[in-house]
């Protein structure tokens, strides 16, 4: 009987693990559609090893000995023992009361939060030598052509990484960090534009942010150079603490560091027809001690590197991480060139073996103006500065150069000096039309105002036009003499205040020197001469002329002033003559007011230069002098409009303020509360922009531009003509890398590595992304309860209806086999 009971309690434990896990399975699916779960539970069970070792055998004695002395076969016995067996059993099962356990399930997805770098040197791009499997990764992921880091890292995450993690059904939150985070809802809005990589604080920030959330890895996307905040190790602390890995993947190419470095120092934004052009570059070595070339080429007109094609200078120099300043000189171009834009490339060549080539070369464009510079010259009487400058540059020297000359001390029938197609003047020109029309550049000599004209009126309407006229773009020089200028400048508020320097108030600040004996003026900058002062290309040769006895013959006398006021800047010094502010006595001054160009010659004997030299660098000074003058009004087309950037050169992050000045058709400033600018970059992108009117200031307009990427860029106004639109004004400005993401442009693997490593996450290089995969394997989520509710298994019918057929049984079988 005992072998019979053990077979059939074994088919009962076999069909209740049975059912048990198919309610498990049906539990497990009812928890996925509704965050449901159901159990089966003996609620006052004791414990398993009192049912097993006590209650289970004692059940089975009690059975055993109940029909142990009743006359009945094995069979009958058997069946009348299982039968008391189950209905003691389903008694026990009833006191251990069983329940259904209803527990409310929340199901959480696993989810990925991936981090991108965003910052500027995410702009960078490289050659990726040395490692052939790491070539071969960044060549397929960019399709042949050069990508960026941060185009690179799109492409890895897009091909690679968003497909596997969604069919493993994790949930990926995607953010992007510069000097802080911000949410990425797609990767177009990467920009690569942060001047900042707070590596340790973008972590902290995004781990911060998403603290209790079902957070199962970390993806970093970066170069892994930190350039501020706190240390990255921080961050990664607080991760393993969270048990939340950090796999990283380092973009860039990881080999030390081997670069040649060309920044863009100085270079003019326009000029005239015949100049030369002097751009001043900076190249650094990183990782580097050799020689290498700086090569400046001109480009044809289209920007590219064509068969016409020219290579203009070239100087060879030694790599070091100080750096050495260059400066390259072009020739003038050829006249009458259909364009009146000149576009030159500097560039070092590649090294052998550089990592970086994207700082190599540099892209520039030079607007030229065929125009003539028109230049009124008023002088008070026939010097020897007059007749060298009139007489001999003006007249017969220069064919860019149309001028008229006014001569106050010349007879009323006297023939004033001028242009060969141009009238002599009959009087001083005071209106501002007369000025705004006719001419380019003013050059005032040795002149008192009030000589202008018999007529005081006369003289006060030419200060105020000769004011607008230069706040206008015009260019107004003014040339010291031993009589009048700038001494009589005093007490006429208008002309002194277009002065770049500050005069004595009571204009008894007089020379005090020997004219015995000649002075050579010093250069304020000899490594950097400005272009008025740059004779000759050679910086030495250059500041021989100006400084050494065997160079330029000196002066005898000059025009001491108080000083250079703020903005202003000095070009040439007294050689020992101390001011009043401690400082050399200026002797030639250039300023702006506002948009035009002022200049302030304190001396009066350039023509003595003639004496060693002939005209050579007498002519190149005062050409230079006028042609700098003159670029305010002649840097477009079109009189009216001009538009320029406060600077050649804005960082990335940077805004790019515009101003444009727009005089209407009668040379007066416009009233239009706006107007249309166009820009684009090199590639041809770039759309439209509206300056606004600037309050109170009719003519002046203002706005400021976002590009999204470094490059050479350009603005300019339209004006529509019968035909077509017209550029009629331009300007050009570079956009570079922030300086703290150039300072360390290569990636930095063992950060990253060590990220990894703290976490106990994976790092990989572009190369490694399949094995990354494995990091992901699904089924990771997370499932909390919510809330659970018991329920009496026993208390229904089927408890019931159970023992009555097991007793009924039991009772009737008794009862047939004639048992009491």
């Amino acid at each position: 009987m005992i072998s019979s009971t053990q077979t059939l309690m074994t088919l009962a434990g076999e069909l209740a693990q049975s059912v048990a896990q198919s309610d498990a399975a049906q539990a497990a699916a009812q928890v996925a559609q509704t965050g449901i779960n159901k159990n089966l539970s003996l609620h006052e069970a004791p414990p398993a090893w009192v049912a097993v070792l006590i209650i289970l055998p004692a059940l089975l004695g009690i059975t055993w000995l109940s029909y142990r002395a009743e006359p009945l076969t094995s069979a009958a016995r058997t069946v009348l023992s299982s039968l008391r067996f189950g209905s003691l059993l389903l008694l026990l099962l009833i006191i251990c009361r069983p329940v259904v356990i209803e527990r409310r399930i929340n199901e959480q997805p696993a989810e990925v939060l991936v981090l991108f770098d965003d910052s500027a040197s995410m702009q960078r791009k490289e050659v990726y030598g040395g490692r052939e499997n790491l070539a071969e990764a960044v060549d397929e992921l960019s399709s042949g052509a050069p990508l960026p880091r941060l185009g690179l890292a799109r492409r890895a995450f897009e091909s690679k990484l968003a497909g596997h993690l969604e069919e493993h059904d994790y949930e990926v939150r995607m953010f992007r960090f510069g000097e802080s985070i911000s949410t990425l809802n797609s990767l177009g809005e990467l920009s690569g534009a942060g001047h900042a990589s707070h590596l340790g604080d973008a972590l902290g920030q995004v781990l911060g942010a998403n603290r209790g959330r079902p957070v199962t890895d970390l993806l970093l996307i970066s170069d892994g150079r930190s350039t501020g905040g706190v240390p990255a190790m921080d961050a990664a602390r607080s991760a393993a603490a969270a048990g939340i890995p950090i796999h990283t993947i380092v973009v860039g190419d990881t080999r030390p560091e081997r670069n040649a470095i060309l920044e863009l120092i100085e270079a003019p934004q326009s000029a005239l027809e015949g100049d030369e052009l002097g751009i001043a570059v900076r190249v650094t070595g990183r990782g580097v001690s050799e020689s290498a070339s700086v090569v400046l080429e001109e480009l044809d007109e289209d920007g590219n590197l064509g068969n016409s094609t020219r290579l203009v200078a070239e100087q060879e120099v030694e790599l070091s991480e100080r750096g050495e300043r260059v400066v390259l000189i072009a020739p003038p171009g050829q006249p009458g060139a259909s364009s009146g834009l000149r576009r030159f490339r500097v560039s070092v060549p590649p090294l052998a073996g550089e990592t970086l080539t994207d700082d190599n070369q540099r892209e520039l464009s030079v607007r030229v103006s065929p125009e003539k510079i028109r230049v009124l010259y008023i002088e008070g009487y026939p010097r020897w500065e007059y007749r060298r400058l009139a007489l001999d540059l003006l007249k017969r020297g220069d064919a860019n150069i149309e001028f008229q000359c006014f001569l106050l001390s010349a007879t009323p029938n006297f023939p004033q000096e001028s242009s060969e197609l141009l009238p002599s003047l009959l009087e001083v020109p005071t209106t501002r039309r007369e000025l705004l029309e006719s001419y380019d550049v003013v050059i005032l000599g040795d002149i008192n105002p009030s000589d202008l004209s018999p007529d005081p009126e006369k003289v006060e309407e030419f200060a105020q036009s000769l004011r607008e006229f230069v706040e206008s773009g015009g260019g107004v020089l003014f040339q010291a003499g031993e009589q009048d200028n700038p001494r009589s400048f005093v007490l006429n508020d208008t002309l002194r205040d277009l002065l770049p320097v500050v005069l004595d108030a009571g204009g008894l600040q007089e020379f005090a020197g020997d004219t015995r004996f000649s002075f050579r003026p010093v250069l304020e900058e000899p490594g950097n001469p400005h272009e008025i002062a740059r004779l000759n290309p050679d910086l030495a040769i250059n500041r021989s002329l100006w400084e050494d006895e065997n160079g330029l013959s000196g002066f005898f006398w000059y025009s001491p002033v108080k000083r250079a006021k703020p903005g202003s800047v000095v070009v040439l010094r007294h050689p020992t003559d101390m001011g009043s502010n401690g400082e050399r006595n200026p002797l030639l001054v250039t300023g702006y007011y506002p948009a035009g160009r002022t200049m302030f010659l304190g001396f009066d004997s350039t023509w003595r230069w003639y004496r060693r030299f002939g005209k050579r660098y007498h002519e190149h000074f005062w050409r230079s002098a006028i042609r700098w003058l003159a670029l305010g009004r002649l840097r477009s087309g079109d009189r009216r409009y001009r538009i320029e950037t406060p600077r050649n050169t804005y960082n990335l992050d940077e805004r790019i303020p515009l101003e444009a000045r727009v005089l209407d058709e009668d040379y007066r400033p416009s009233v239009r509360p706006s107007q249309s600018v166009r820009w684009s970059g090199e590639d041809g992108e770039g759309g439209e922009l509206e300056l606004i009117q600037v309050a109170d200031k009719p003519g002046l307009y203002r706005g400021a531009l976002e590009v999204g990427y470094p490059g050479l860029f350009r603005a300019w106004i339209e004006v529509d003509n019968a035909s077509s639109a017209q550029h009629v004004s331009s300007t050009e400005f570079e956009v570079i890398l922030p300086s703290r993401e150039n300072q360390e442009p290569t990636p930095d693997p063992e950060t990253m590595a060590a990220l990894a490593r703290m976490t106990g996450g994976r790092a990989v290089d572009l190369a490694g992304l399949d094995d990354l995969l494995a990091e992901f394997p699904g089924g990771e989520e997370r499932r909390e309860p919510v809330s659970s509710r018991l329920r009496d298994a026993w208390d229904n019918w089927w408890t019931l209806l159970g023992a009555l057929l097991l007793l009924s049984t039991e009772w009737i079988l008794r009862k047939r086999w004639e048992l009491v």
